[in-house]
């Protein structure tokens, strides 16, 4: 696959590959996005269910450059109990 392949719209950086929740184990990815009407990137938490169930999303506040979707990046594989609690509350927000 060309180094092309994705466009410069979409940024993905690993910050976990292990966190459990409920006996259940997730991988967490950062997610950065331009989007329609927003200035810089979207950006959000994917929990990936290693199961196979559903994923998890947690927001997060709108990054203006890659440089800064970067710096998220960085804090957040630094601190895996802020990882661990953004799990538990978006885990806790999907299940109603």
């Amino acid at each position: 696959v060309s180094k092309f392949a994705k466009g410069k719209s979409w940024i993905e950086n690993r910050l976990a590959d292990d966190l459990e929740q409920d006996g259940r184990h997730y991988t967490a990815n950062l997610l950065a996005r331009k989007g329609t009407g927003v200035q810089g990137f979207r950006v959000s938490v994917v929990f990936i269910d290693h199961e196979g169930g559903a994923d998890v999303e947690s927001a997060l506040p709108n990054a203006a450059s890659t440089a800064e979707v970067h710096g998220v990046t960085r804090d957040l594989q630094a601190d895996p109990a802020r990882l661990q609690s953004m799990l538990r509350e978006a885990s806790a927000a999907a299940s109603g």
